[in-house]
């Protein structure tokens, strides 16, 4: 039994403590099809609506690419 707690105990340690996955910005516009890494981003500036912060992974679930002006 107390083998079982101890391994359990470990597994909800580890688990606890992971990222969500890298973040990133994205502005909400129907025509933007971009994420950027940096929110000071020359390409996100031009953002006229809201932006948002959401996982990279979630961002490219959606179709979204990485900003070419970001190296």
């Amino acid at each position: 039994m107390k083998k079982i707690f101890l391994l359990l105990s470990i597994f909800i340690f580890l688990t606890a403590f992971q990222t969500m996955g890298k973040e990133v910005f994205i502005c909400t516009t129907t025509s933007s099809k971009t994420y950027h890494v940096k929110k000071d981003c020359k390409g996100l500036i031009k953002c006229k609506s809201i932006i948002k912060k959401i996982t990279q992974k979630k961002a490219e679930n959606v179709g979204r690419v990485k900003c070419k002006l970001e190296k």
